[in-house]
């Protein structure tokens, strides 16, 4: 096979083929256009190979764009700071202070893309079947892909809405499109059990434990391993997690990088910490540039010393005082996660401006940078099974202390124990190690995209973030305007507004 990170000119032609427009309402494509259609296209391994690759493509967006917006900016991890000269992002910092209205395009930067990515995979899981392969491994291996994105593209969908609409066929006309679409949104459950599970469960008996370096960044069979556990985690179902998270443990093939800095740079492509990550490359011109609206937007070239910070789009995702007070002091991975900016030198009373540097290792010139964008590592496999044998074990399990212990020694922390003579260190009771799990994965996971599913599986996000709420708006003087401002958090997003108009679909509530 051939390396996904260098597939977009091949692919450019299916692109066009597969990929449906990108209004919102337009999720679905039917019968493709062009030269080529659905009986005339996948008839050669090159042609799946492309179809596949091209999957993908959504998934990156999904990570580079929406996915930080909604669970990390949403959450109690991360805000924005407003540029009052410049208002043109107001829509995506209504997303940090719960204004957001049903009509606004943001719900469908996550609805488009997961169902683009679906559409692809329809295609290919209905079309490869007669396709003749030099390797029948091969086949097996791309429908297992097509299978996990599928998987991942719903998951996403069902974590973000609830209740969403399940297409697993081509839809060849706009009748046919009318009448699938037209039906309802499936149970969240529904999806799960009928097409997460199963395209999962599939993905793990096809996918390799790990490909060849020309194949480097497909998906393995761990990563589909961590995405069903992560199904599971959303219900609570520790049990049916356990042994899928177990199995990446002894397969050996992961381990903890002595560096915490070493898991997120340029380079990272050789990380045994890295299950699965959205992959970049300068070489075939899609280096990674995620990172630069993270920046603050007065910081120009002073930081990134090459590309130019857009003052209208930066400063997202920055730092919540919370996220900061949450790491304890000498935490290695403080200095791996969080910087300051200081716009003005010169001026002793100027505030600093904390901002991720997780992902950030200057230069930084106009092609981007060379490092994936992690999805699925082994610090979260230690800290998921950590978390899971104590909600079925209870008590408080030796193997749960030495399992988050692992991840607080990489961070150059003392260790948790029964009967510590350091109080914050003494881990004594149950609930005393469920907190110390919480705490370990909200500063080892921060700008990750786990913390507002994390929130919903406690079954603490109201409390929390009508908290959160209440301290932004003590210390956040540009909220003052916005007295709807934390008053109106809502679990779930909204149904696209075109969606709802052109389906009928029923609206989350709170969003009718």
């Amino acid at each position: 096979m051939r390396t996904i990170n260098k597939f977009f000119v091949l692919f450019s032609a299916l692109t066009t083929l597969l990929t449906v427009g990108c209004n919102e309402d337009e999720f679905l494509n039917y019968q493709p256009q062009g030269r080529y259609s659905v009986e005339n296209f996948f008839q050669t391994e090159e042609q799946a190979l492309g179809a596949v690759n091209g999957a993908y493509v959504q998934l990156r967006e999904l990570y580079n764009v929406a996915l930080y917006r909604t669970v990390e900016m949403r959450s109690d991890n991360t805000t924005f700071i407003p540029n009052p000269n410049d208002r043109g992002s107001l829509a995506v910092e209504e997303i940090d202070y719960f204004a957001l209205t049903a009509s606004s395009g943001i719900h469908g930067n996550i609805w488009g893309p997961a169902y683009r990515g679906i559409s692809k995979t329809n295609y290919i899981l209905e079309l490869i079947d007669p396709i003749p392969f030099s390797d029948e491994a091969d086949k097996v291996a791309i429908k297992g892909q097509a299978a996990f994105l599928r998987a991942f593209y719903y998951y996403i969908l069902t974590q973000t809405f609830g209740d969403v609409v399940p297409v697993t066929n081509i839809i060849e006309s706009e009748d046919q499109a009318a009448e699938i679409l037209a039906l309802r949104r499936a149970p969240r459950e529904e999806i799960i059990s009928q097409i997460i599970i199963p395209d999962l469960e599939l993905a793990i008996n096809s996918l390799p434990e790990v490909w060849g370096n020309i194949d480097r960044g497909r998906a393995t069979r761990a990563a589909a391993q961590m995405l069903l556990a992560k199904v599971y985690f959303a219900d609570r179902n520790y049990t049916a997690a356990i042994p899928l998270l177990q199995a990446i443990i002894d397969s050996g093939l992961y381990s903890i990088e002595p560096n915490f800095r070493d898991v997120f740079g340029p380079g990272n492509q050789e990380s045994t910490e890295i299950i699965f990550a959205n992959q970049f490359s300068v070489a075939a011109s899609q280096g990674a540039g995620f990172f630069i609206n993270w920046l603050p937007y007065q910081s120009g070239q002073t930081l990134t010393q090459g590309i130019f910070v857009s003052p209208s789009a930066a400063s997202k995702n920055m730092p919540t005082k919370d996220l900061i007070a949450a790491f304890e002091p000498n935490d290695r991975r403080f200095a791996g996660s969080i910087g300051y900016y200081d716009e003005d030198p010169n001026d002793p009373d100027n505030e600093l401006i904390a901002y991720s540097t997780k992902y950030f290792f200057p230069p930084v010139t106009q092609g981007g940078s060379d490092q994936n964008y992690p999805v699925f590592r082994y610090a979260d496999v230690i800290l998921m099974q950590a978390e899971a044998l104590l909600e079925t074990e209870g008590g408080i399990p030796n193997q749960v202390f030495e399992y988050v212990n692992l991840i607080r020694t990489r961070a150059g922390l003392p260790l948790y124990f029964p009967g510590n003579p350091v109080p914050e260190l003494d881990i004594s009771t149950e609930e005393d190690l469920r907190q110390a799990i919480r705490r370990e994965r909200r500063v080892e996971l921060a700008f990750e995209n786990h913390r507002w599913w994390d929130l919903q599986r406690y079954g603490n996000l109201l409390e929390v973030m009508t908290a959160h709420g209440a301290e932004q708006r003590a210390c956040q003087d540009y909220l003052d305007p916005f007295a709807d401002a934390y008053q109106n958090i809502r679990i779930l997003y909204a149904i696209p507004f075109n969606e709802v108009e052109r389906y009928g679909y029923t609206q989350n509530p709170g969003w009718e």
